[in-house]
């Protein structure tokens, strides 16, 4: 671990670019997550008071109800566009200039959610989650290219964490920025969901500053020049990046012979079956793992432990703080303990949370202070969750 920080430490720009790829790559995507819990009321408020001024009645709650699903939902049928794109976009534009031309998507859609209010019109609204959807999907998908491709194969791992890391950090600031004290308020409420396209702007006029992915400069461009250089400010001048360099070519030369494969012709092919269905179960798993249906009861945990209602979203804020840290001590493990370790012990023990936190939750209402188990359970299931799966899963493909 001191090595592989010591080696990170000595290539400066490659941590800029962690952090400039992150605060507009998959911060935003946690950052969606979180935010839209609450401003809720206030969305509402807006789409029952644009239908008021319109047809000259208010909505009824099942009216409501559907309109506000519509507003939820436009986030994921962005979201799936912007992945199904992602890869191409990549591959034809660069790493580096699709995200930036990403940070345009966002910023326009926080354009979208500042006007909403003043418009009166919930549509804008619709409009806006599906482009902050777009703007996630690609990010989700280029950010880990891009920093996974700029690492030195040493380093993969710790910098295929930060990935994870940011995603929680995103779940974080929605979390933080939406409280009453900050802008969680009737008037700054548009301020909250506007905020990704702050993030987008700063990750655009950073990003230029940085090189474009090596892979790419090489084995898309053929640029051998351009390559040698991005790594040698990427890793540092003393590097030799000559080995890395190598090694690209005769992947890449060893592709061209290998014919293009449907998804039955992988699963046939006894090479990279398992491999395959390593990545497929890792990543399904991680869906289903239950980390959305533990932060939706947390809040009746929290309140049948005694903490008052208006105090719940800073109990939630712990949550958020106990991913964020655990993930970046994963970062700082990942290289000494390994992934399989991490995933399997992750598993196990939120497998063993999860049953416990069952039997608690069963007998709160017969025992006065079992809520306080439930409590401790869920931020343990959320410990092993972000040391683990969390942030070994999203890297994985790569190896």
């Amino acid at each position: 671990m001191t090595g592989a920080l010591r080696e990170l430490a000595r290539s400066p720009v490659l941590v800029a670019a962690i952090f400039i790829s992150g605060i507009g790559g998959t911060f935003q995507y946690g950052f969606h997550i979180s935010v839209l819990n609450s401003p809720s009321l206030f969305i509402k408020e807006l789409v029952n008071s644009t239908c008021q001024q319109r047809y000259g009645r208010s909505l009824e709650s099942w009216e409501l109800s559907l309109i506000w699903s519509f507003i939820v939902s436009m986030y994921c049928v962005g979201g799936l566009a912007g992945t199904l794109y992602a890869g191409h976009l990549a591959g034809a534009y660069g790493r580096k200039t699709t995200l930036l031309l990403n940070n345009v998507v966002a910023i326009c859609g926080a354009v979208l959610m500042l006007l909403s209010k003043t418009a009166l019109s919930f549509e804008m609204i619709m409009v806006a989650r599906v482009l902050y959807g777009i703007n996630a999907g690609v990010s989700l998908t280029v950010h880990t290219m891009y920093i996974l491709e700029c690492a030195p194969k040493r380093l993969r791992g710790m910098v295929g964490v930060s990935v994870a890391t940011f995603v929680s950090m995103g779940k974080f600031f929605g979390q933080l920025l939406g409280i009453s004290e900050v802008l969680g308020t009737e008037e700054h409420w548009i301020w909250l969901l506007a905020f990704s396209g702050a993030a987008g702007l700063l990750q655009l006029l950073t990003l230029p500053f940085l090189p474009e992915s090596p892979r790419y400069l090489l084995l898309e461009k053929a640029d051998k020049h351009g390559c040698e250089t991005a790594l040698r400010r990427l890793w540092g001048a003393k590097k030799d990046p000559g080995p890395e360099m190598e090694e690209m070519l005769a992947e890449h030369a060893s592709l061209k012979s290998v014919k293009i494969h449907g998804l039955m012709d992988l699963f046939l092919d006894h090479n990279v079956r398992w491999q395959l269905l390593t990545i497929l179960v890792t990543f399904v798993t991680l869906q289903l793992c239950g980390i959305n249906a533990v932060y939706l009861y947390s809040f009746d945990v929290f309140q049948a432990a005694g903490i008052a209602k208006e105090n719940l979203r800073y109990a939630a804020l712990g949550t958020g703080l106990c991913e964020v840290s655990t993930s970046i001590a994963c970062v700082l493990i990942i290289e000494s303990t390994g992934k399989r370790v991490l995933l399997f012990r992750g598993y196990l023990c939120m497998a063993a949370s999860l049953a416990l936190l069952t039997l608690t939750l069963y007998l709160q209402d017969f025992v006065s202070w079992m809520p306080y188990c439930s409590m401790v359970l869920i931020f343990t299931y959320i410990f092993f969750f972000s040391s683990g799966p969390a942030g070994v899963t999203a890297p994985l493909p790569i190896y």
